[in-house]
C-alpha cells in the first residue's frame, strides 16, 4: 500500500487493519457485500458505552433514531448524520462516535438512520434527515446542532440550508460536499488509502442515480449558501475529499457565514474510528467535540 509521507506509523497501522476488511478490488463488490464488510469493520473498532451515557431506540415518522443522553438537563441537542456514501452505515456503525460526542459535550445526541441507496435514491436520505430535524425542533426546546461525517456532512449542509434560523450551528467532519472531481485533492489523493476518487464518484452516482460529470459541481457547492448557520469544518489531510472543505469554507466566508476550518495533517478518510489507537485522531475528536460545544457557548 502507498502511504502519504505525512502519515505516521500509528495511522498506517490503522489503515492496514481497516483495509484488511475489504478485498483489494472494492469496485466489483455488490451493495450487500459492501455493507457486510463495512459492518464487520465498524464492529471491530466499536467501543463500549461511556459510563453515565445511556441510549434508546425510537422512530420519528418512519425513520429509526437512537437517542444518547448523559445529563438530565442538557444544554443542547446534537443531530448526528452518519457517513457511508449514502450506501452503507446506520445506527450501529456510528454508535460509539455518537456516544462519545454525548459523553464529551454533555449534550443529548440523536442519530438518524436514514434510508440508503441504491434502494432509495435522492432525495430519500435528505427527506428523512429533514423530517427528523423538523420534529426535534418542535419537540426538544433545546438549541440544535447538526453534525455529520463524509456523506453525512453533505446531508448536514443541506439540512442547515433548509433551516438556518433554527440551527445553532453545524459541524462537518471530512465532508463530501460535491466538489469537482478533476481538481485539487481529488487528483492529489485519487488513490488514497480507505477512499479513492473513483469510489467517491460511485457513491455520488449511486445516490443520485445518474452519471457524474467529473467537471461539474454538485449541491451544495452549486447552491446559494448564504443562509447557512455558523459552521465548523474538520477535514482529513490524506483524503480525496479534502479540497471540499477549504473550497466550501471560502464560499461561506464570501457570503458572510462564520466558519472555522481545521485540516488534520496525515489522517485518512474515516479516521474517527482511529481515535483510541492514533493520537492524531484522538486529538482531532477532541477538537470536534469542542467545536460542537462552542456552538452553544458562542450562540
Amino acid at each position: 500500500m502507498d502511504y502519504p509521507p505525512s502519515m505516521d506509523i500509528e495511522t498506517r497501522a490503522f489503515v492496514d487493519v481497516t483495509a484488511s476488511f475489504y478485498p483489494d478490488d472494492r469496485q466489483g463488490l455488490s451493495v450487500q457485500d459492501m455493507r457486510r464488510h463495512y459492518n464487520a469493520l465498524c464492529a471491530h473498532f466499536a467501543q463500549a458505552m461511556p459510563a453515565g451515557v445511556t441510549s434508546s431506540n425510537d422512530t420519528i415518522g418512519a425513520v429509526p433514531i437512537r437517542r444518547f443522553s448523559k445529563s438530565e438537563t442538557p444544554k443542547a441537542l446534537v443531530i448526528y448524520i452518519h457517513g457511508g456514501g449514502f450506501v452503507v452505515g446506520g445506527l450501529d456503525s456510528h454508535n460509539d462516535i455518537c456516544a462519545g460526542i454525548c459523553n464529551d459535550t454533555g449534550f443529548d445526541v440523536v442519530a438518524v438512520d436514514y434510508r440508503l441507496a441504491p434502494e432509495h435514491k435522492h432525495p430519500a436520505a435528505l427527506e428523512d434527515c429533514l423530517l427528523v430535524t423538523r420534529h426535534l425542533q418542535q419537540e426538544s426546546g433545546l438549541p440544535i446542532i447538526l453534525a455529520g461525517d463524509s456523506a453525512g456532512g453533505w446531508l448536514v449542509a443541506m439540512v442547515g440550508l433548509a433551516h438556518p434560523d433554527d440551527i445553532a450551528g453545524q459541524v462537518l467532519i471530512y465532508p463530501m460536499l460535491g466538489g469537482a472531481l478533476n481538481q485539487g485533492s481529488y487528483l492529489d489523493y485519487a488513490k488514497a488509502p480507505l477512499l479513492s476518487t473513483a469510489q467517491v464518484a460511485m457513491y455520488w452516482e449511486t445516490y443520485f442515480d445518474c452519471p457524474l460529470d467529473q467537471t461539474a459541481l454538485t449541491p451544495p457547492m452549486a447552491l446559494n449558501i448564504s443562509s447557512s448557520p455558523k459552521t465548523a469544518m474538520i477535514a482529513a489531510g490524506c483524503d480525496p475529499l479534502m479540497s471540499d472543505t477549504p473550497q466550501y469554507a471560502d464560499k461561506l466566508r464570501q457570503v458572510g457565514v462564520a466558519v472555522d476550518v481545521v485540516i488534520e495533517d496525515g489522517l485518512p478518510h474515516g479516521y474517527l474510528r482511529a481515535r483510541y489507537s492514533v493520537d492524531r485522531a484522538r486529538l482531532s475528536f477532541q477538537r470536534i467535540t469542542t467545536a460542537i460545544s462552542s456552538m452553544v457557548a458562542r450562540g
